[in-house]
């Protein structure tokens, strides 16, 4: 009997630790937003993995590591396609690939899928058990604790690093005053190569692939050449999602992570695009009221009274809410009355507050 359910009241850590304790053997599957994550379960082991991502599939990831000829991989799809045979199994027959460079990324593509779905807050997942063949034709057989330790130690700082790219669709250019990285030999992708193929705007999962499906170690390296500022994410390059629905729970992540800010941002951006869904105007109210309540914390705290600054309002770019806002502090009224008295809902005064204290056309005392 299959077992399905979503990953905000079962965590995907919970799922496979549970399919490890009873040694299950069967299909789990995790779906979250267009991505669907899929993995071969045997007896408490990982056997395979699989994406709906095309530049993690086994034929992208051997081609653009330049493991393998594309004319070659094409040859060994058709044959595939004629015998059935499994694509890893056609290129070891063909002497197209060594046995072991196959098993590396067979078990890169399984500790990967594994660290990502730990990542995941939201989504769903199902548990089909039957037998598990060998789907690339050799086993790169990892178990499922084995998975799970490496994936608990990664997940945070995959996170952090989706948080600072803005996730896997991110494109680079390398700034004239930015340092060639140095080169590590312990990493598992070369910095300084990757550093170049980077600046010369290549998609992140194009870099994935090209680093022989090493995505967290890519992931961690790009994030750590933004933050040095060896790279500058290419925010124009970046492909625009058209899901609302994709946008709202970026923002739910956003925040489960505490990035309150972040999270309304998000959720401002899926109600522009889609405000009649339900799902995205929810969102949009969780995150407005998280955001208030920060800003409400901290500006409340005491007894402020604003004042103007020699700022003019005219100098910056203000919304109607925060320009009315502006208008009404004269250096008498304290915040509380001024955010009570206001024509807008006490949530958008202290928004607009906030931000006016940011651009420095109030000050708080």
């Amino acid at each position: 009997m299959s077992v399905r359910g979503t990953l905000a009241t079962m965590t995907a850590d919970d799922v496979l630790e549970w399919a490890s304790r009873r040694r299950f053997s069967g299909v789990a599957t995790f779906e979250r937003r267009a991505v669907v994550r899929s993995l071969g379960l045997a007896e408490g082991d990982v056997i395979w993995a699989s994406s709906s991502r095309k530049e993690e599939q086994l034929g992208a990831i051997l081609t653009l590591s330049e493991q393998v000829a594309a004319r070659v991989l094409t040859e060994a799809v058709a044959a595939r396609s004629q015998t059935g045979v499994p694509l890893g199994k056609v290129l070891l027959m063909s002497g197209a690939l060594d046995e072991s460079a196959l098993v590396d990324v067979l078990a890169t593509k399984i500790r990967e899928t594994v660290t990502d779905v730990l990542s995941w807050r939201d989504g769903a997942f199902d548990l089909i058990p039957r037998a598990q063949p060998v789907v690339a034709g050799v086993p790169a057989v990892l178990s499922i604790e084995v998975c799970l330790t490496i994936g608990r130690r990664r997940s945070k700082r995959l996170s952090e690093a989706l948080r600072l790219l803005g996730g896997d669709d991110a494109c680079f250019y390398a700034p004239p005053s930015a340092v060639a990285p140095h080169v590590d030999p312990s990493s598992p992708v070369d910095p300084l190569r990757l550093w170049k193929l980077a600046a010369e705007r290549r998609p992140t999962m194009e870099l994935v692939a090209v680093m022989g499906g090493e995505r967290y170690a890519v992931l961690d390296a790009l994030a750590s050449m933004v933050a040095s500022g060896r790279l500058v994410v290419d925010r124009r390059q970046r492909k625009r999602t058209d899901s609302a629905v994709e946008l709202a729970a970026s923002a739910r992540d956003r925040l489960r992570d505490g990035d309150r800010p972040g999270a309304l941002d998000l959720a401002s951006l899926a109600l522009q695009q889609d405000g009649s869904d339900p799902e995205v105007r929810d969102t949009h109210a969780q995150a407005e009221r998280a955001a208030a309540a920060e800003v409400a914390k901290v500006l409340l705290s005491r007894h402020h009274v604003p004042r103007r600054t020699r700022v003019s309002p005219d100098e910056v770019a203000l919304t109607a809410a925060e320009r009315e806002i502006a208008t009404r502090v004269d250096g008498r009224w304290d915040l509380l009355t001024l955010v009570r008295s206001a024509t807008i809902r006490e949530a958008d005064a202290l928004m607009a507050f906030a931000r006016l204290a940011e651009l420095g056309v109030i000050e708080l005392g």
